[in-house]
């Protein structure tokens, strides 16, 4: 299967983790499929960290990163070799200037308002959490103290897009994420905002996620919208079925039990990691015991619509 036509660029493509947590099977999963995805076509790989929120990120959990990908077996082109090559030559922090740029854009054009409101006024308004636009006609200073900055969505405004994976997919923006915010109130730009402001630098042309992150991909073709960026427009999207329990829910950082690297202290090896991620997928009987033999069988079209924890 080819995702991309042959007359399209090089596959780009990127492996871009938080250090917000230990990684568990739900991200050595997007992991192998993101890397597969690229090594099939003869793509790039590069490796992204995503590390603006520094409330949740630690050292051990940078490092954690580099140690799953090496214990995995999985290279990538571009992108740094260790937590100290990251920290000098590639942390987000030192791309800033990029992602205030595009947000003063976005203010050129009459679009992002201040917004002061706390998760618990937003919380008793809205009980499933979803902004209100409450502070959206209210006209306050850009400068108003401990305000977030959010971007107006129109009414009605639905975002669709071809997926390689799911075929057409449609998400209404202005219900499931209306005005959302695009930079927090501590003055750092938004996860929406460094994501595809790194994706335009990077020239990614291919953008894998798990499925629980499609609304991100419709806030951020709705940014690239705005901005007149055609090169993320016309990106190609991998939405690939995220791990749940038995009960449904998806696997989360905040349960080091299902860490990759708490298996590891039990006794998971590598090969063990990777039958892991072939029995997920329901490959049982296809030998997989390390990336290569990941990489032999893999095919985008048999990944399974649902997967649940092994």
């Amino acid at each position: 299967m080819n995702v991309l036509p042959e007359n399209k660029p090089t596959v780009r493509t990127r492996i871009a983790p938080t250090p917000s947590g230990y990684l568990h099977l739900g991200n050595v999963l997007s992991f192998a499929i993101t890397w597969a995805l690229a090594c099939k076509q003869g793509g790039t790989v590069a490796l992204r960290i995503d590390d603006l929120d520094n409330t949740r990120s630690r050292p051990e959990y940078l490092q954690d990163i580099f140690d799953t990908l090496d214990f995995m077996g999985i290279d990538y082109d571009e992108g740094p070799r260790s937590p100290t090559d990251f920290q000098q030559h590639y942390s987000q922090h030192l791309r800033l200037p990029a992602y205030n740029e595009l947000l003063d854009e976005l203010v050129r054009q009459g679009m992002i308002y201040a917004c002061p409101c706390s998760r618990s006024q937003i919380a008793a308004l809205s009980p499933q959490g979803i902004y209100p636009l409450t502070c959206r006609n209210e006209q306050l200073p850009l400068d108003t103290p401990n305000a977030a900055w959010r971007i107006r969505i129109p009414e009605d405004t639905v975002i669709t897009f071809q997926d390689v994976l799911l075929g057409n997919c449609t998400v209404p923006l202005a219900l499931e994420m209306p005005d959302f915010v695009v930079r927090r109130k501590d003055g750092i730009p938004a996860y929406q905002i460094a994501s595809i402001c790194d994706d335009l630098q990077m020239g990614i042309n291919l953008v894998v996620r798990g499925e629980d992150l499609m609304i991100s991909t419709a806030a951020q073709l709705f940014l690239a919208q705005q901005i007149g960026a055609t090169a993320f427009t016309k990106a190609q999207f991998v939405h690939h079925p995220i791990i749940r329990t038995s009960e449904g829910n998806k696997l989360s950082k905040s349960d080091d039990a299902l860490s990759v690297t708490e298996m590891r202290k039990a006794g998971l090896t590598s090969k063990g990691l990777w039958k892991k991620i072939a029995d997920t997928l329901g490959w049982k009987a296809e030998g997989i015991t390390d990336a290569q033999s990941f990489l032999q069988r893999f095919r985008l079209e048999d990944l399974p619509r649902h997967v649940e924890q092994v």
